[in-house]
């Protein structure tokens, strides 16, 4: 029989172990084994599945009617017919220019049975400087072009060995001298190198047309003819070189034609003159092979564009040529350099080209005239023609609306945007603050 002392230790004992194994117990129950989170996790599904779920079929319908929206807002915006308010009003405009530093313009407009009105409308005071008019001095059918420089001067010629310049409001005659013979001037580029300025003209000479330098006020001979090619447009490219459109008529059936309706070929040239007393040379002449005319020549920050009604081409500084692959009836750079290829009547697009990225706009309604002139003024380029009434019109272009938050599909994906991250805020937040209820 054991002493009474040794049972009481031992019941001491077990009272000692019981403590230890109940306060292990507790312990072991605040860690949650991965079981035990699974399963927290599949009861927050099953508490809060009907409003989750409903939660995920509202964000997806938003999602599709944003996606319905958006496809419905892709058309390019920004475009609108110009009410007839201006000087031109009634007539057709065959040449415009818009000056640098206002809204005003200087353009050559006919009317049948008023004849030609040549004139710049300052739009700021609503008054009109008259150049040439039927009443008074009829040149206004004489002026072969008109023509912005670099500096903002705007030129044109009537006459013979003649150029003159507006700015402002004064009219400056260029007179050259006849010492290299006579010569009409049908277009004219400049550039202004270590400070001096040059000036190369596309010349009427006899039947033909040609190129002359003018070094202090004395114009060049006439760069020698090439067979077949009659230019069209010059325009600066680089230092000392200059780029020429134009077309080349081949022999009768030369190459493969009707003998009595030969192709003309769109044609390159790049002449070169350093602006001194020599002779411009044409120092190479590219004819290209598809059919087609090139139409005009776009001065851009990474080069020349040239426009045609096939194909367009970019012009690099190294000049390098990339084919752009649009066709237009017109072309012409907006004030960022970037250019703007205008299709014919009844075109559902309209294509822009930045110098990186070329861009196809679908239009909410064709391009509603064919084209006679068109020019920038701001952040508009406005295209003047005429619509199929034979009515004419001006069709204006916001260079800048389109995408911008005015802009119904700019509006719409800033709205799609904060709509889309408000959801699944309130989601996320919503998940968060059941679990945190759960634990």
């Amino acid at each position: 029989m054991l002493p009474l002392s040794y049972l009481r230790m031992a019941q001491s004992d077990m009272h000692i172990d019981e403590r230890r194994f109940t306060h292990q117990q507790s312990l072991h129950g605040l860690m949650d084994p991965p079981s035990s989170m699974a399963g927290g996790w599949r009861g927050l599904l099953r508490e809060e599945s009907e409003h989750q779920w409903l939660a995920i079929a509202v964000f997806f319908l938003f999602i599709l009617v944003g996606a319905f929206a958006l496809e419905g807002t892709q058309h390019f915006v920004g475009d609108t017919l110009k009410p007839l308010d201006a000087q031109h009003n009634g007539g057709l405009v065959l040449d415009i220019e818009y000056h640098q530093a206002n809204s005003s313009y200087t353009a050559l407009v006919y009317s049948p049975g008023a004849g030609y009105h040549f004139f710049t409308e300052h739009v700021d005071d609503g008054t009109t400087s008259v150049i040439y008019t039927p009443d008074t001095n009829d040149l206004g059918r004489d002026v072969n072009f008109v023509k912005t420089m670099p500096d903002g001067e705007i030129v044109f010629s009537v006459s013979d060995n003649q150029l003159i310049g507006l700015q402002s409001n004064l009219m400056v005659s260029y007179e050259y001298s006849t010492n290299n013979g006579e010569f009409g001037i049908l277009d004219v580029a400049e550039q202004t190198t270590e400070g001096a300025t040059q000036r190369l003209l596309l010349t009427q000479e006899g039947q033909n047309k040609s190129f002359r330098g003018v070094s202090s006020l004395i114009p060049t001979p006439a760069m020698s003819m090439t067979a077949g090619i009659q230019w069209h447009s010059v325009e600066a490219h680089s230092a000392g070189m200059w780029l020429a459109i134009g077309s080349h008529s081949t022999t009768a059936g030369g190459d493969g034609s009707s003998p009595a309706a030969p192709k003309a070929r769109a044609a390159l040239g790049w002449i070169a003159w350093d602006g001194t007393e020599r002779t411009p040379v044409l120092s190479q002449l590219d004819v290209v092979t598809y059919p087609g005319q090139f139409h005009s020549i776009s001065s851009t920050p990474t080069g020349l564009v040239v426009g045609g009604t096939e194909t367009s081409l970019h012009i690099g500084l190294d000049e390098v040529i990339f084919d752009l692959e649009t066709p237009s009836s017109v072309s012409v750079a907006d004030n960022e350099g970037t250019v703007w290829f205008i299709g014919e009547q009844g075109t559902d697009t309209i294509t822009t080209w930045d110098g990186e990225i070329l861009e196809i706009h679908l239009l909410s309604r064709d391009v509603p005239l064919d084209t006679t002139a068109v020019g920038v003024n701001g952040d508009n380029v406005h295209i003047h023609g005429t619509n199929s009434d034979g009515m004419p019109i001006v069709w204006s272009i916001d260079v800048k609306a389109n995408g911008s938050i005015e802009s119904g599909r700019g509006f719409l994906s800033l709205l799609f945007i904060i709509g889309g991250g408000a959801l699944l805020g309130i989601m996320g937040k919503h998940a968060f603050e059941q679990r945190k209820a759960l634990n």
